[in-house]
């Protein structure tokens, strides 16, 4: 069994799923993660309800650094 921690999502995203009763990706996200979290671009198709939104999401989120405190962001 993967875990998203072994795809390479940060710990407070797997910490923050698991509080929401999502314990392991579904077959889109393990496909699809590891690609986006080397930046690559991804596409996919799978039905409603399969994981697309988190296959693209948790890797667009674990990419994302946090912004240092009192330093302009943009």
């Amino acid at each position: 069994m993967v875990s998203f921690s072994d795809l390479g999502i940060e710990p407070a995203l797997v910490n923050a799923l698991r509080t929401q009763g999502i314990l392991e990706p579904f077959e889109v996200q393990r496909e699809s993660i590891p690609d986006g979290m080397l930046g690559k671009d991804v596409c996919c198709r799978a039905p409603t309800g399969s994981g697309k939104t988190l296959a693209f999401g948790l890797p667009l989120l674990s990419r994302t650094k946090e912004a240092e405190p009192r330093r302009p962001t943009s």
